[in-house]
């Protein structure tokens, strides 16, 4: 199982996560295994379904934290998509991300 930490997202006008900046992590050493890459949204899915962990990064005085883990939610529709776990958070939302742009 590896952990994946996602520092920057993109959201569609509903507010959904469509790609994301992500890599592994080594969780002991707190370092960066592989470098980021930008990703489409189903890629976090499979990296999920397949047992990865999935961890938000937020903005901090000196670099990033990682605070939340991501799961997969289903949209009305059943579209899938990914969302934080656990009840809302001030200022650990996704919106509170770093955003990646356009």
């Amino acid at each position: 199982m590896s952990v994946f930490a996602v520092s920057k997202v993109r959201t569609n006008g509903e507010g959904y996560v469509t790609a994301v900046f992500w890599g592994v992590v080594d969780t002991k050493s707190n370092r960066w295994v592989s470098p980021e890459v930008e990703a489409p949204v189903v890629e976090v899915l499979d990296a999920i379904h397949n047992g990865d962990q999935v961890v938000a990064l937020f903005p901090a005085t000196h670099g990033h934290l990682p605070e939340r883990q991501f799961v997969v939610m289903e949209h009305a529709g059943g579209q899938m998509s990914i969302a934080l776990d656990g009840p809302p958070t001030p200022a650990r939302e996704i919106q509170d991300m770093d955003q990646l742009g356009l």
